[in-house]
This record gives structure tokens, C-alpha cells and sequence, in this order.
């Protein structure tokens, strides 16, 4: 059932918009990519560095996402983009805000595992442990989210929502283990979602950054296991409105 449900968002996701890409890309965006961003698909690139990333805007919440991900000089990387038209989608801040903050509702993501070729959960479970509003804009959460095979991390997510732009980075606040083996430090690994409207476009943008040891026999498992969940992260947040 969750893959039929996954399939169906790939797909009506594909429907083209008619609307002008904004100017918020650089070079580093193939012409195929570009299609498939008009088209209202959704672009997940793995990246060699940060020099790679896609995204030039001088949107404050887009600097602010580039160079949380630059400060943690990751060793495995990815972006994920995908934008909407503004018209029809005038509320599309507060919806994405209630989708994405709903921690209990990761429990029931949808995560095709490469390695075993199976479809999982991508988190067993997902708890909050403590929720604050630092001021009107801003909101601090813990919580514990349970992913196989790593265990529980304890997670810490700041978000910043205004009318017009959201910004969410979370980061591990335990170290991670793989087979017994520490993989990743704490605050080594980051998600950031950034949404600002361009034009007639809301831009949704996402990171998968992890600062974790590059060895031949550990990196493709690392990757796998963290680069892959965090872009079913955020491609299912961005494809499910």
C-alpha cells in the first residue's frame, strides 16, 4: 500500500505547471534538469562538494541553508529541488509548515531500501520530547526518531516561518553507530529545507549534508543509509502537497 501511495505522488507531481523558471540557478543545473523542474518534477542530485550546489539566490534563507551546509564541511552531500507556481498556492508556507512539523507522522514515510531491495519505514518511530516557540517566528523541537539500523537520534530541529519563507535545518545531537562502528558525530549530520518565493514561484530547496569519515569500505553504506533517507525526506514533503 505505501508503495502504491509513493508511486501515485511520482507521478502527479509530473504534471507540467505553466509558469516562467526563476532566475535562482546557476550553471550547475543541467538543461534536462531545468526541464524537469518546469515540468514539476522534483531534481535530487548527489553531490561531489559544496561547489556543486545549484542554487545562486540571494534569498537570505537561501544563503542561510548554503552556508550551514558549507560550515559543516560535509563528505556526503545532496540537493533537492523542486518548485511550485505562487498562484493557487497563496497558503503554501502554512500548509508545508503543518505537514513537515507533525514529527509523529515521519513514522509513516515510505523508505525503498536499495541494499535490500525492500520497502520499510523510514523511521520506526518518532516522538517529541520537548517543543518551544522562541518568539512568533521561530520554534525549537526535540525528539527522538528511531531508524533501523542506527537506533534512536536524538534530534534537534530549529524552524523560522514567515508569510513568505520557511527554514528548517535538523541535526543529530548523538553519535551514530553502523555495525558497532561510530559513523557519524554529533552534529555531523544535517537536513535543511528552505522555502522563498521567487517571482510567481515558491522555491522549495533541501540538504542532505553529513560530515562523516570518506573510507572505501564504509562510504557507499554511509551513503546509502544517511544521503538516500534524507532525500526521501525531503522529496516526500516536497511531492505530498
Amino acid at each position: 500500500m505505501k508503495k502504491h501511495i509513493y508511486i501515485f505522488c511520482l507521478l502527479i507531481t509530473t504534471i507540467p505547471f505553466a509558469y516562467s523558471m526563476p532566475q535562482v540557478f546557476n550553471k550547475n543545473l543541467t538543461t534536462a534538469e531545468h526541464k524537469k523542474l518546469e515540468n514539476g518534477e522534483t531534481v535530487i542530485k548527489k553531490l561531489k562538494s559544496v561547489k556543486d550546489f545549484s542554487l545562486s539566490s540571494n534569498n537570505e534563507n537561501a544563503q542561510k541553508a548554503l552556508k550551514t551546509a558549507k560550515d559543516l564541511k560535509p563528505s556526503y552531500l545532496a540537493e533537492i529541488i523542486q518548485i511550485y507556481p505562487y498562484t493557487g498556492n497563496e497558503d503554501f508556507i502554512q500548509k508545508f509548515s503543518k505537514q513537515i512539523l507533525d514529527i509523529p507522522a515521519y513514522a509513516a514515510i515510505p523508505y525503498y531500501s536499495e541494499r535490500n531491495d525492500t520497502w520499510n519505514d523510514l523511521y520506526s518511530n518518532a516522538i517529541i520530547t520537548s517543543s518551544t516557540n522562541l518568539d512568533k517566528n521561530n520554534k525549537l523541537i526535540t525528539a527522538n526518531l528511531e531508524m533501523n539500523p542506527f537506533g534512536v537520534i536524538n534530534t534537534q530541529i530549529n524552524t523560522t516561518e514567515t508569510q513568505d519563507s520557511f527554514y528548517y535545518v535538523s541535526t543529530n545531537q548523538n553519535p551514530l553507530k553502523y555495525d558497532g562502528i561510530t559513523c557519524v558525530g554529533t552534529k555531523k549530520m544535517k537536513c535543511i529545507v528552505t522555502i522563498f518565493k521567487e517571482g510567481d514561484s515558491w522555491i522549495l530547496y533541501g540538504i542532505g549534508a553529513v560530515n562523516a569519515p570518506s573510507v572505501f569500505f564504509l562510504r557507499e553504506r554511509i551513503e546509502l543509509a544517511f544521503i538516500n533517507r534524507i532525500k526521501t525526506f525531503c522529496a516526500f514533503f516536497f511531492k505530498n502537497l
